[in-house]
């Protein structure tokens, strides 16, 4: 499989991958990746970031920063093996570093899914979570810190890291003010393979740490200004 990163803003790249999606700004000579998908993702985040430096000019840029939006498996699951190519930071909120490093764990169980197994569309995404190394050991050691609501230029780009939880304690959007762009991880999304619906949407209530919190993020969310929407999973959305 590959997957082709479209540049939605310019030096913002949308990456659509086969499970959950990732993001990377490219400017001032580096790279940006925000989020990096599941185990088995690597070889095609790698092929997005070569894609996006070999289309940057002359002087490849370099992978410099990792924004998390929070640390579920399909999210973070490529940062050590990236690590031992690249030599990078790795950001994320300051109540989501503890699920980052893995010295807590929020994230949908086995005895949350189970009921749900005789449901087609839950069991291709069980068996595809699985093989894609969802049941993995993918803490990550040495998180910064994000300074949330204070804007910080990342690659070229002002970000702006917001507060956004209920689908895990520190679950955090990027704000692109310059571009137009928010970055909603699981906060928002516009598709999933658990669901039938197509367009904006919250994820199943089984993957939310606090399902009353997430309703109210996700109706925040939902009215937010920017022109592009990069969600977690689905497609991008340019309203």
């Amino acid at each position: 499989m590959t997957v082709a990163p479209v540049e939605v803003a310019p030096g913002v790249h949308f990456v659509e991958g086969p499970a959950s999606n990732w993001t990377i700004l490219s400017g001032d000579g580096t790279m940006t990746l925000v989020d990096a998908g599941y185990p088995a993702d690597l070889e095609l985040v790698e092929a997005s970031l070569r894609s996006v430096a070999a289309g940057s000019g002359p002087e490849l840029p370099r992978l410099t920063s990792v924004l998390v939006t929070h640390g579920h498996s399909d999210h973070i699951g490529t940062l050590t093996a990236l690590r031992r190519r690249h030599e990078f930071d790795v950001l994320a909120a300051p109540a989501e570093v503890p699920n980052v490093t893995r010295e807590q764990l929020h994230q949908v169980t086995v005895g949350d899914v189970l009921p749900h197994l005789y449901k087609p569309r839950f069991a291709r995404w069980v068996l595809h979570a699985v093989r894609a190394g969802g049941l993995g050991d993918v803490g990550v050691p040495d998180v910064v810190p994000l300074d949330l609501g204070s804007a910080r230029t990342f690659s070229g780009h002002r970000v702006v890291p917001t507060a956004a939880v209920g689908h895990t304690p520190g679950h955090t959007v990027f704000s692109l003010p310059d571009d137009d762009v928010l970055i909603t991880g699981d906060a928002l999304v516009t598709g999933h393979p658990t669901s039938r619906l197509d367009g904006v949407q919250m994820l199943h209530p089984i993957f939310h740490d606090d399902l009353a919190e997430a309703g109210r993020t996700y109706g925040r969310l939902v009215e937010h200004r920017a022109q592009t929407l990069l969600p977690g999973h689905g497609p991008a959305l340019l309203r």
